[in-house]
């Protein structure tokens, strides 16, 4: 056989894996901590209306923490500073505020020099229409940023899973989810699982547990707070004797409604406590029906982190429970 026969075939791969390569660079990782946006802005109008906007923006609170934190840690960037060392950001914003514009827009971009990475564009005249456009939208801001971090944690955990909890959890109860390594069962019953991560100074739980529905009445924040408390009382002892979690109820729990890949989610944020005891901090939870099966199913994490800041131990938490999926 002639040796050289492949050498056409060769140099057409070659070819085509390098104009791909040309079409798609390889991005570097994005870098960053979560929760950190970079604003790229001048001075002066970082000092104006439009610096306003976005410090009180990012300083409103993380809803049901204990203690207030900020939703994002913004980092402002002069746009003549904004080089190669910032444009690997996790989180950008650029704004583009001049004369030359006619009206204000926001453009989304992603993955441009990093990934995976999230840029918004924010493009707009000299005038009071770019700070009204920019208010319209803020919760649409918010939002992008909120499912970028999402995302990306997702992905991360997705490829670092812990062994062998998912197929417990399919196996024993036709459900799944992703957990990233470092987490383990800690106890498994007929209709409970806690599924824990726990270190010298901070704990993060994820709760799974389900029972018949019954009830029209039962997504209600009522009757899951009813619920909650019930498994709690009977699976989550606390360390001193005759101590549990429970919901904490002086503060109110928040409640909300919808529809996630065509399933209906009931979840509920809100702060959790120690009966006879002096533990507490931040929870999240998420209910669905599994109507195959006539149960009610909920997934929750919960954080104990005395000292720290926790909004990013429950938004970890959050990407976790976003991950579970009711077996068919």
């Amino acid at each position: 056989m002639n040796k050289y026969a492949f050498l056409p075939l060769i140099v057409l791969l070659f070819v085509l894996v390098s104009c791909d390569s040309e079409q798609q660079p390889l991005l570097p990782q994005v870098t960053g901590k979560p929760g950190e946006v970079i604003v790229v802005i001048d001075e002066y109008q970082w000092n104006s209306d439009i610096g306003n906007f976005f410090r009180n923006l990012f300083s409103q609170p993380v809803p049901a923490l204990p203690q207030e934190e900020p939703i994002y840690n913004p980092i402002r960037i002069a746009s003549s500073n904004f080089n190669n060392i910032f444009k690997s950001h996790r989180n950008i914003i650029l704004t583009k505020i001049s004369s030359r514009h006619q009206k204000p827009r926001i453009i989304v971009q992603r993955d441009i020099w990093a990934k995976p990475q999230l840029v918004i564009n924010v493009i707009g005249p000299k005038d009071t229409t770019t700070l009204n456009y920019l208010m319209e939208n803020a919760d649409k801001l918010v939002a992008l940023l909120d499912q970028a971090e999402l995302d990306r944690t997702i992905l991360n955990y997705k490829r670092n899973r812990a062994k062998g909890i998912d197929e417990s959890l399919h196996t024993k109860h036709n459900l799944s989810i992703s957990v990233p390594a470092g987490y383990v069962i800690k106890q498994d019953t007929n209709n409970f699982v806690w599924i824990s991560h726990d270190l010298s100074d901070l704990i993060q739980g994820v709760l799974i547990y389900y029972y018949d529905y019954t009830d029209s009445n039962t997504f209600t924040s009522e009757y899951l707070i009813r619920k909650r408390n019930q498994f709690l009382k009977k699976y989550v002892p606390g360390p001193n004797k005759g101590s549990y979690m429970s919901t904490e109820e002086l503060v109110p729990v928040l409640f909300g409604e919808y529809t996630k890949n065509d399933l209906y989610v009931a979840e509920m944020r809100g702060l959790w406590k120690l009966e006879n005891g002096f533990m507490g901090g931040p929870f999240i939870s998420m209910t669905s029906l599994d109507q195959n099966r006539n149960r009610v199913v909920t997934v929750e994490g919960f954080v104990f982190a005395p000292g720290l800041d926790k909004r990013n131990y429950i938004r970890q938490l959050e990407a976790i429970l976003h991950t579970f999926k009711i077996l068919e």
